[in-house]
C-alpha cells in the first residue's frame, strides 16, 4: 500500500489543490479538494475517484460548495452511466475522465500505458468542465518526450489547447506551465 499527499497551487488564477491518493494492490484511491478563484466568486470542489489498480476509471464524484454534483460510473471499459442509472451513450469509448480544475485527471493515462520515447496515443477522455460540471467526450493527445533524470516530460493536445506537462517517476504532475505547480 502506497499513500501520497500532493498540494498544487494553480496558476492561472489564485487558488490551490489538496488531494490524498492511496494506492493498494486492488485500487487507487483519489480524494481532493479544489478552490480557486473565478472572475465573479470564488470555487471550491471536492472529489472522488476509484480506479482499478490499471488506473481505469470505476467511479468519480464531484460535490461543488455551490451544490451541484455529479457522479459517473463506469460499466465496463468505455461505457458510463449517470447517477441516475442512465447509460450516457454520448461518452462511449471514453476510459480516463478529465476534471478541468486539476492536474491530478493527467495522470491517469499516464499511469495507465508504459511509454517509449515519442510514443503518441490519442485518448478518448470524459471531459468535466468545473464550475459547471458538465460531461462531454474529448479527444486528447499526450506524447511522451522523454525523461529528464527522474522528471517525465509529455506534449498535451486537446483541441484548441497545447502544453507540456511534467510529471515525477509516480506519474504526478509537478508542472504543467501556467496553469499548476506542485508544492508539496
Amino acid at each position: 500500500m502506497f499513500s501520497n499527499e500532493i498540494v498544487w497551487e494553480n496558476k492561472e488564477t489564485f487558488g490551490c489543490e489538496y488531494l490524498k491518493c492511496l494506492i493498494t494492490d486492488t485500487a487507487v484511491l483519489a480524494e481532493s479538494t479544489v478552490v480557486y478563484l473565478e472572475p465573479s466568486s470564488p470555487v471550491q470542489i471536492d472529489y472522488q475517484i476509484e480506479m482499478d489498480r490499471s488506473w481505469r476509471t470505476k467511479h468519480v464524484n464531484i460535490y461543488s460548495k455551490s451544490g451541484q454534483s455529479l457522479r459517473l460510473t463506469s460499466i465496463k471499459s468505455g461505457k458510463w452511466i449517470d447517477q441516475n442509472g442512465t447509460v450516457m451513450t454520448e461518452l462511449e469509448g471514453a476510459i480516463d475522465i478529465d476534471i478541468s480544475a486539476t492536474p491530478f485527471t493527467n495522470s491517469l493515462p499516464v499511469n495507465r500505458f508504459d511509454w517509449k520515447p515519442n510514443q503518441q496515443r490519442e485518448l478518448d477522455m470524459v471531459y468535466i468542465s468545473v464550475p459547471s460540471l458538465e460531461v462531454s467526450k474529448m479527444k486528447q493527445t499526450y506524447t511522451f518526450i522523454g525523461s529528464r533524470g527522474e522528471i517525465r516530460v509529455f506534449n498535451f493536445q486537446s483541441p484548441g489547447f497545447e502544453s507540456l506537462i511534467f510529471t515525477d517517476e509516480k506519474g504526478f504532475v509537478v508542472d504543467y506551465p501556467g496553469l499548476f505547480e506542485r508544492k508539496y
